[in-house]
């Protein structure tokens, strides 16, 4: 080793010492100085800002990264590329919809949304944005769909109400296969502006419904309420007779449509209306000479039932909530009037040119009178009759068969309601000018016989009149007229001997 090296190692030795032996430097304060925050801080602080800065700039071209359109991720996209994937959105789509026989129909969907870089600009800040349709979309879609046709199809058929043997039942719905084209339109419009991209469908999905089913809460209480009316128990009162009403004749009131026919109730009381009042029944009569016969009633007297008002009442009756109801049936007439007329009655014995008054059953007046003229056209025609009505004073005037006139001024007037309610012309009246023929069985032959009237003495017809009333029976007999000329132009009834 040379004397060089020796040196230069025994210096450095020497400067080591000498560092290791110095003390260090103790601050003035007696504490060890800390080094300080503020250079990192300051730079994380700008390093932030840096990154917003570049963000601010970057999102000034480029869409939010959770940003999107019509459900379509356009997230960090710029405009240019985010249109370029929303433009598959217009992309060759189509309906298809499967026909009855199994055959399908397609329809091309038109071009639906506008995607424009000025619209993309306007809405680069937004999260979800909706695409502006074209405005030509739907009407050429609307277009398209309206030009569909299918096969003509069997209408639908709505529950109903049909009257069967059994009575009213519920028929069930019937459906059909008329396609509801307006549903499988609005259908396809809606699922295409929902963007659902499925867009197949079967024409059997849209047949046309029943608009009424079996299950119609409606339909089962029209049910209820026309069971009701066919099963309900109707008692209809008579005078002093009671009715129930039958049931097919009740059912046959109700129409197919389960309301009640008026008109068929109307024909029902008519038709059981003989039956019951006594102004259809025959009149017995006994006469003078002890003779009982049985005169056709003209309708008049005795009482009816009122038809109308009696068929609205069970109308009424029908139509009510009610299981039973009772009607009494209206009656027109006089009820205390008895079928044996053996009161208050004029008697006419046209054989022996007689009149006979009985009040009360007491024989009153008994008086001879003049009848009609011989013959069937001028008559005074057997058969029951009743008062019309009475008047005094009053000018009788008219026609005979051969053609003259009469005008005959009376004090007393009855004419006469005969069978069917045929007003004859034919009345009781005085006619004291005849006078001197009372009497005389055969003056009815002569010019002296009367255009059909019953030709009176005044005195006697005065006491008849008085004590007479409109409606009171006339009982007029005898068979002098049979051999006459002529025809008869009134109802005649000769009686039936009982």
């Amino acid at each position: 080793m040379d004397e060089n090296n020796l040196t230069t190692r025994s210096a450095r030795n020497q400067q080591t010492q000498t560092k290791n032996t110095q003390k260090p430097k103790v601050p003035k304060s007696g504490k060890p100085k800390r080094k300080s925050i503020a250079v990192p801080l300051i730079a994380a602080i700008t390093v932030f800002t840096g990154i917003l800065l570049v963000g601010f700039i970057f999102f000034q071209s480029h869409f939010l990264p959770t940003a999107n359109a019509n459900g379509v991720d356009i997230g960090w996209l710029n405009v240019e590329a985010a249109q370029k994937k929303l433009e598959e959105l217009n992309g060759s789509e189509e309906i298809t919809i499967e026909l009855a026989d199994g055959q399908k129909h397609t329809i091309q969907l038109p071009e639906k949304y506008s995607v424009t870089e000025e619209f993309l600009n306007k809405n680069i800040s937004k999260q979800a944005i909706n695409l502006p349709v074209n405005d030509s979309f739907k009407s050429e879609l609307s277009t398209k769909l309206d030009e569909l046709t299918f096969a003509e199809g069997t209408p639908s058929q709505d529950a109903h109400i049909q009257r069967l043997d059994t009575g009213f039942q519920i028929v069930p719905e019937q459906y059909g296969t008329i396609v509801d084209k307006e549903a499988l339109k609005n259908k396809i419009l809606t699922d295409v502006e929902k963007n659902s991209g499925n867009y197949s469908y079967s024409v059997k999905d849209f047949y046309q419904k029943p608009a009424v089913l079996q299950s119609s809460e409606e339909l089962k209480n029209q049910l209820t309420t026309l069971s009701q009316k066919e099963n309900k128990k109707v008692t209809l009162t008579i005078n002093d007779k009671s009715l129930e009403i039958p049931k097919e004749a009740q059912q046959g009131f109700i129409n197919d449509e389960g309301n009640v026919d008026p008109a068929a109730v109307e024909a029902w009381v008519t038709a059981i209306s003989p039956e019951y009042s006594s102004s259809s029944l025959p009149i017995t009569f006994t006469n003078v000479h002890g003779e009982t016969r049985q005169f056709k009633n003209n309708g008049s007297y005795g009482w009816s039932i009122n038809i109308a008002e009696t068929a609205n009442l069970i109308v009424q009756a029908l139509e009510s909530a009610n299981a039973e109801e009772a009607v009494a049936a209206v009656i027109d007439g006089d009820v205390n009037q008895s079928t044996v007329v053996n009161k208050t009655y004029v008697e006419i014995d046209l054989n022996n040119q007689m009149m006979y008054f009985f009040q009360d059953g007491v024989k009153t007046v008994e008086t001879s009178v003049i009848t009609g003229r011989y013959n069937k056209g001028t008559a005074t025609v057997p058969g029951f009759h009743t008062i019309l009505y009475k008047d005094t004073d009053t000018n009788l005037e008219g026609s005979m068969l051969d053609g003259s006139e009469y005008s005959v001024p009376v004090n007393y007037w009855m004419p006469l309601l005969s069978y069917g309610g045929v007003v004859t012309q034919i009345g009781i009246h005085d006619a004291d000018y005849k006078a001197e023929y009372f009497g005389n069985k055969e003056a009815y032959k002569t010019n002296f016989g009367s255009n059909g009237c019953i030709n009176t003495p005044g005195e006697a017809m005065a006491q008849i009149f008085a004590a007479s009333y409109p409606g009171m029976p006339v009982i007029i007999y005898g068979h002098i007229y049979d051999d006459a000329p002529g025809e008869f132009d009134k109802p005649v009834d000769y009686g039936t001997p009982v």
